[in-house]
């Protein structure tokens, strides 16, 4: 049912080799792709030193850094729509890949999927999400696009008419339309799909999971009759992000900027703007006690 329409993936060191290029670890994706492709992939595009492209099916590779980079995260891939299309979805092949690196993790999936509707079935749905707030025109006049949640969530669902956004690629017989159902997930950790992301029945009941979530704020039921299951399978529990440690982050603000801290802690500024400690709410409170604290140290 859903298939993978983008990936972001991260890699850390391959298995046998020191160091890759990002030229390498493009290759690496390019060369599953059939004859056809690969031809065209001769010339591939440079943005920096550190960034490879094969733009035209969705091929990218960059090197890591920060904080990905100090957690032994040392390339960052992603594959778009037009790579699956052009590999026609060979789950297997990108995961042979990936399993010859010494690890990877996905931090961002994108699954998809495709009906064929009524062009008057779609307007009664977008019209109905003008009314409730969740539409807006993206791109070509009638490429309207229907959103649920926010993008810097975990979950992000967009509902748009794909035969309006691209009529090379999706066209429909007259009085229809391609419409897609396309969720991104974010901050893809642990156990949520980092072994199964490349299961059709995982993936089949992650989606039919978060179309049930969509399905409440839909008067037109648009979506549960062309989107929705009988049955959706065992709930899939996701991972709650993790935060940092904050004794630790406390320590090296300390550490880092003990200097800066006391010369404001000191200023008369301070003294003045704070004498009145009594009106700060609680947690004004805690943090000037744990200033206090940390300057006495």
């Amino acid at each position: 049912m859903a298939f993978i329409d983008y990936m972001t993936v991260s890699l850390s060191a391959y298995n046998g080799r020191q160091v890759l290029s990002t030229s390498d670890v493009l290759q690496e994706f390019a060369v599953i792709l059939p004859d056809l492709y690969k031809r065209t992939c001769k010339e591939m595009m440079s943005s920096g030193e550190s960034t490879m492209r094969v733009s035209q099916y969705g091929i990218s590779a960059c090197m890591q850094y920060g904080t990905a980079r100090r957690h032994g995260w040392v390339y960052s891939v992603q594959l778009s729509g037009e790579y699956w299309h052009a590999i026609e979805r060979n789950h297997a092949a990108v995961r042979g890949i990936l399993e010859r690196f010494a690890d990877w993790r996905l931090s961002r999936l994108d699954l998809a999927y495709d009906v064929c509707v009524p062009l008057e079935d779609w307007q009664k749905y977008y019209k109905a999400a003008f009314e409730a707030g969740e539409y807006t025109i993206n791109g070509n006049y009638d490429a309207r696009t229907v959103y649920y949640g926010s993008r810097k969530s975990q979950f992000f669902t967009r509902i748009y008419n794909k035969t309006a956004a691209d009529p090379k690629h999706y066209p429909a017989p007259d009085g229809f339309v391609v419409v897609r159902y396309e969720i991104e997930i974010h901050r893809v950790r642990g156990d949520l799909v980092l072994n199964s992301a490349f299961e059709p029945e995982f993936t089949d009941r992650l989606f039919l999971q978060r179309v049930q979530r969509s399905v409440s704020n839909d008067s037109s039921v648009f979506i549960e009759k062309y989107f929705s299951a009988t049955q959706t399978g065992e709930k899939i529990k996701t991972v709650k992000r993790v935060l940092g440690n904050f004794e630790n982050t406390v320590n090296y603000v300390f550490e880092a900027y003990a200097p800066y801290i006391s010369a404001v802690m000191n200023s008369e500024l301070v003294d003045d703007r704070y004498s009145g400690i009594e009106v700060l709410n609680e947690k004004g409170k805690k943090v000037l006690a744990i200033l206090d604290n940390g300057l006495e140290e």
